[in-house]
C-alpha cells in the first residue's frame, strides 16, 4: 500500500471511528478516483457513479465489482493487492452479498446503498487537502491541460464554428488521457452575453474564448483564454484591465487559514472599486477544487476555511472578459499549476505583491 492510500484509509477510519460506525462505502466516480490514488474507475459519465464500490473496514479495504467490471477493474486499476475483491454475478442482490461481510445499519457511504447511512457531507471534506502525491499529479496534469487549451484557442480561426473549436480542443484533451466534464466556448455577441455559454454552430467572427474543466487521474484543471483577432476595442481593454486586478485580489488573498468568503470580499470590493459591481451578481466567483470541478463555489455564507495543499480556482468575469486558472495554495503562496509560460502575460500588482497572469491573444488574420 502507498503513503498516499495510507494517508487517505487513516482519513476515512477517524471518520467511522467520530461516527461510530464498522465501515464507509465509497460508490461515486469522484471519491472512487480519491480513495484509490488516482485510479479511474468510470463506465457510464451520465450516473455520477463508479462501476465498482470501494470499502473501507477497520483494518481492511474492498472493492466490491459485479462480473461486468471485476476482470478490468482488477487487471487494469487496483494491481497492487491493497484492496480485496468482493465480487458477484451482475444479476445477483449487490447488497445480499455484501452483507455478508458488514451489518449494513452500521455502514456510511457517499451514496446511501444498500439503505446504509448518507454520510456523504462528511466524507466531501476528507478530499480536501491534498497528499504529496497528488500535488505531484496535479503539477503533472496542469501545464499539460493548459497547453492543449492554448494551442487550441491560438488555432480558433474566423469562419469556423464554436463546435469546431470546442471539438478540437476537446479531441485533443482526451486524446491525451482526460476527461472533459466542462466545454465552454463563446464568440462575439454571445461572449458578450453570457457567463455560462455552451458552444453553438455560431461562426467565430472577431473574437472567442473556452474555458474547460479538464481531469485526469480524477484531479481538475479549470482553465479560460481568450482570442482577439484584431485590436482589442476601448470597452474591452478597459474591462480586462479591472479584471486582471480583481482576478490577482483573489489569487493573492487565497492563504491558509482564511475564511473563502473573506476572499470573496476582497474580490467584492475589488469589483466595485473598478466601477463592475453589477457584474460581480452575475456569475459565481469559484471556489476550492479537486475532485470536484469546484468542491463548492464560494457564497458570503460559506464558513469553509482555505487550507493549505488544498486546489482552488476562482473565475471572475465582467460582460466579455473571463480570468481563469487553477493553484494549490501552499504557506504563503499559490502555485499556479495551469500556467505554461508559453502564452501572452501580464505583471499585475496588488497591495504590494506582482503575480503574472494571462492576457487576451491578439492575432492578426
Amino acid at each position: 500500500m502507498t503513503e498516499e492510500l495510507k494517508v487517505k484509509f487513516g482519513r476515512v477510519r477517524d471518520l467511522m471511528a467520530k461516527e461510530d460506525l464498522d465501515a464507509v462505502i465509497l460508490g461515486r466516480v469522484h471519491n472512487f478516483y480519491w480513495i484509490t490514488g488516482g485510479k479511474g474507475d468510470m463506465v457510464d459519465r451520465s450516473t455520477g457513479d463508479a462501476a465498482a464500490k470501494i470499502m473501507i473496514t477497520k483494518d481492511k479495504a474492498y472493492a466490491i465489482c459485479n462480473s461486468s467490471e471485476m476482470y478490468r477493474v482488477f487487471d487494469e486499476e487496483l494491481t497492487d493487492g491493497t484492496f480485496e475483491l468482493i465480487g458477484f454475478k451482475w444479476h445477483e442482490d449487490e447488497a445480499e452479498v455484501v452483507k455478508q461481510y458488514v451489518d449494513l445499519s452500521r455502514v456510511g457511504s457517499d451514496q446511501g446503498c444498500y439503505g446504509t447511512r448518507n454520510i456523504e457531507a462528511l466524507i466531501n471534506p476528507l478530499r480536501y487537502v491534498l497528499t504529496p502525491a497528488e500535488e505531484a499529479r496535479m503539477a503533472e496534469i496542469g501545464p499539460v491541460a493548459a497547453q492543449i487549451l492554448e494551442d487550441s484557442v491560438r488555432d480558433i480561426m474566423p469562419g469556423e464554428t464554436e463546435m469546431q473549436a470546442a471539438g478540437r480542443c476537446a479531441g485533443r484533451l482526451v486524446a491525451a488521457g482526460f476527461a472533459v466534464p466542462v466545454m465552454l466556448v463563446a464568440s462575439d455577441e454571445r461572449l458578450l452575453k453570457y457567463r455560462h455559454p455552451l458552444p453553438t454552430d455560431k461562426k467565430i467572427e472577431k473574437c472567442a474564448m473556452i474555458a474547460i474543466c479538464a481531469q485526469k487521474y480524477g484531479l481538475t484543471i479549470s482553465i479560460s483564454r481568450i482570442v482577439s483577432f484584431g485590436p482589442l476595442s476601448d470597452e474591452i481593454k478597459a474591462k480586462y484591465e479591472a479584471l486582471l486586478k480583481i482576478d490577482s485580489t483573489y489569487i493573492l488573498n487565497t492563504l491558509p487559514g482564511v475564511e473563502a468568503r473573506e476572499v470573496l470580499a476582497k474580490g467584492y470590493a475589488a469589483y466595485d472599486a473598478a466601477g463592475y459591481e453589477a457584474d460581480y451578481h452575475l456569475h459565481h466567483q469559484g471556489g476550492a477544487l479537486g475532485y470536484f470541478c469546484r468542491d463548492y463555489c464560494t457564497t458570503p455564507r460559506h464558513t469553509d476555511v482555505v487550507m493549505e495543499h488544498q486546489g482552488f480556482s476562482w473565475n471572475p468575469t465582467i460582460a466579455g472578459v473571463k480570468l481563469e486558472d487553477t493553484y494549490v495554495i501552499k504557506a504563503d503562496t499559490q502555485d499556479i499549476v495551469s500556467y505554461t509560460g508559453t502564452w501572452v502575460y501580464r505583471d499585475v500588482t496588488i497591495d504590494g505583491k506582482t503575480i503574472k497572469r494571462p492576457d487576451i491573444l491578439i492575432k492578426e488574420v
